[in-house]
């Protein structure tokens, strides 16, 4: 019993001072992405994009209401026939806004993946090489989003390390 007891001390031991022997940084992964003159143009063009997505339906539902008005305004001069063809193209036209929406939702998320990974890499092959210069054993993300870090007292924010390396003042 006794020699277990000493493994386990002596093990724990060990494990104590390994640890105390790495070197832990962090950063705010959000707050580099957002400095990164990359990341400026790329929300630029995402904002661009959304702006033509949203013209396209806004020109798509004011179709569809010029076209539900004009039915409103003949509904007592039109044949039953008329009106049920009306009604028809209506849904057909409400069924087709509503795809619109659901595809521009998604073309804008691919967008956006598409824009920030190359932006994500950079910043990540960065840090990787900081870290690996400065002897880091353990970089931990401090981005709130992330929720990565939950209690921050100690190790080194090597943020300013990074940006130097990307050439951000």
């Amino acid at each position: 019993m006794k020699r277990v007891l000493l493994a386990i001390a002596l093990t724990l031991g060990f494990a104590g001072t390994t640890v105390a022997q790495q070197k832990v940084g962090h950063i705010n992964v959000d707050e580099l992405i957002s400095v990164m003159p990359e990341y400026l143009s790329a929300q630029a063009e995402i904002e661009k994009y959304a702006g033509q997505l949203e013209s396209d339906a806004t020109a798509m539902q004011e179709e569809y209401m010029t076209k539900l008005q004009n039915a409103q305004a003949n509904m007592d001069t039109w044949t039953e026939l008329r009106l049920q063809k009306e009604n028809e193209e209506l849904q057909t036209m409400g069924q087709r806004i509503q795809q619109f929406n659901q595809s521009a939702q998604q073309e804008l998320q691919r967008k956006q993946m598409d824009l920030m990974l190359p932006i994500s890499e950079k910043a990540q092959a960065a840090v990787e090489k900081v870290a690996s210069a400065n002897g880091f054993t353990y970089i931990l993300d401090a981005s709130a989003s992330k929720a990565v870090v939950i209690y921050l007292d100690g190790g080194e924010d090597i943020l300013p390390l990074v940006k130097s390396e990307l050439g951000i003042n």
